[in-house]
């Protein structure tokens, strides 16, 4: 239903904002659970991204906002499931933000910490027993992801103080690009010859 109202080219805007996490982590989950997770926060957002991607070249603009996480950053934090979700949805982005600025197409990956939803009372966790300072309101995450929008940004970090951080990160990342496919195995992984 989504996609084909994005399909009929009225919509400039798509905001995929619904996710979900699990209680527990993959040991204590089951298959239907993990297919639950991926069709919400995988599976959907791809479909609708695509239909959206389609119609905003066709009629030569739109915008396409992705809510992340920061534990697309940091999978050690957190249940490894949920944040491979939200590391897809990253990837998903940078990929589409690359692909579609050319053709008038806005791409923003959101990556909020830790934000006073009802999440993590559906995956059976306590909202107040954050750590204090760690939980951010959903206005002041909104507002964040909204001066992201204005500024033209690719990911938005809305807890992040420290731009410098993230900036060095994404610089290493694409430092590294150019030596990750080679036709020569890394000399650190060729077998010392025989002596």
């Amino acid at each position: 239903m989504v996609e084909q109202r994005l399909a009929a080219g009225d919509v400039g805007l798509l905001v995929n904002n619904a996710g979900m996490s699990l209680k527990g982590g993959i040991l204590e989950n089951e298959p239907a659970a993990f297919s639950r997770i991926i069709a919400l926060n995988v599976t959907a957002p791809t479909r609708l991204a695509a239909a959206a991607g389609k119609a905003f070249v066709a009629r030569g603009g739109g915008a396409i906002v992705n809510v992340s996480s920061v534990l697309a950053l940091a999978p050690e934090m957190f249940e490894g499931i949920y944040s491979g979700t939200k590391a897809y949805l990253l990837n998903l982005s940078q990929a589409l933000a690359a692909q579609l600025k050319d053709k008038g197409i806005y791409v923003q990956a959101v990556l909020p910490g830790a934000t006073r939803t009802d999440l993590w009372e559906k995956a059976g966790r306590d909202v107040n027993s954050f750590p204090e300072g760690m939980l951010m309101e959903v206005g002041d995450m909104v507002d964040a992801a909204l001066i992201g929008f204005d500024r033209g940004e690719t990911i938005t970090i809305p807890p992040l103080a420290d731009e410098v951080q993230f900036t060095a990160m994404q610089n290493a990342r694409l430092a590294m690009a150019p030596n990750l496919s080679k036709s020569a195995v890394a000399p650190r992984y060729r077998l010392p010859l025989a002596g």
